[in-house]
């Protein structure tokens, strides 16, 4: 897993400075983009198909993400002691179908890394990465029941601390 020495040295970092494919918007949606990048996690769609670009590609969406993850569980917006990458959505939005939960793919998801209690991610909302408690995190989407779910990052990723290049 990322360590928290890692996470810090992408606090304040805009989406701007983090993709080289220019894959910068900030009317799209960054989180898992951030998440894929900090851990060199490619598949799905990403920031180098969506561009053309020649860079890195990280994933983009946060459904397929949490489709990767190990080991995923629901937790509690007080919990501590977890490390993972935690997603957030409205609670009918993790379905269960023959043991295995996914995330629908609705506009209402977001992601970051969770470690005691603390969760860093990309706030679309100020254009950079931050660090909040995850009984704040849980707050994201105000009305409406959200729910947590924490899982443990997909094989073969690569953790990294930010390096622009």
């Amino acid at each position: 897993m990322i360590s928290v020495s890692q996470l810090d040295s992408w606090l304040g970092k805009t989406i701007t400075e983090i993709c080289l494919n220019g894959y910068t918007s900030s009317s799209d949606n960054h989180c898992a983009h951030f998440v894929c990048h900090a851990l060199q996690l490619s598949f799905g769609y990403n920031c180098k198909s969506a561009t053309g670009k020649k860079n890195f590609g990280a994933n983009l969406r946060v459904h397929e993400l949490f489709d990767r993850c190990r080991d995923q569980e629901q937790i509690k917006p007080a919990s501590t002691g977890f490390r993972g990458i935690v997603f957030v959505s409205a609670s009918q939005n993790f379905v269960t179908r023959k043991g295995t939960t996914s995330l629908e793919n609705v506009p209402k998801k977001h992601v970051g890394f969770l470690i005691d209690g603390l969760v860093w991610h990309y706030s679309n909302s100020r254009g950079l990465v931050i660090q909040q408690p995850l009984s704040e995190f849980h707050l994201h989407y105000p009305n409406q029941q959200n729910a947590l779910w924490v899982g443990l990052p997909p094989s073969g990723y690569v953790a990294k601390s930010f390096i622009q290049g």
